[in-house]
């Protein structure tokens, strides 16, 4: 599975080596995970990374942390969860370049700049 940015996807928790994932089972405990760039990075070894950002809280109520932003292998995407409105994501990177601690919540960072009202 392949999500695009603004996508909010299922993901491993933990990455298996490339090595090791070829050829079996993969058992562990999944987390959503919001999609931050249509963008993907390609490693020496032919897989696709894509930039996310953990939603452990949820969407709205995560801190939008830029130190929390990591790579995964997009084989470790496993099931699609909804899309965010792209207002809501201009938001949230938004707040990732230009923001500064104490990190606010989505929630908060919409309520500040007035802006477009929260997905459920």
């Amino acid at each position: 599975m392949r999500p695009e940015g603004g996508d909010i996807v299922y993901a491993f928790r933990t990455t298996k080596p490339p090595s090791l994932r070829r050829f079996s089972f993969r058992f562990g405990v999944q987390c959503p995970v919001l999609r931050l760039s249509p963008l993907s990075f390609t490693d020496e070894q032919g897989d696709d990374w894509i930039e996310v950002l953990p939603l452990p809280r949820g969407l709205m109520d995560t801190p939008l942390d830029p130190e929390a932003v990591k790579l995964i292998p997009v084989v470790d995407v496993q099931a699609y969860k909804e899309t965010v409105p792209g207002e809501v994501l201009d938001v949230v990177l938004n707040v990732l370049e230009d923001g500064e601690p104490p990190w606010p919540t989505l929630r908060e960072a919409l309520g500040r700049r007035g802006g477009p009202t929260p997905p459920k």
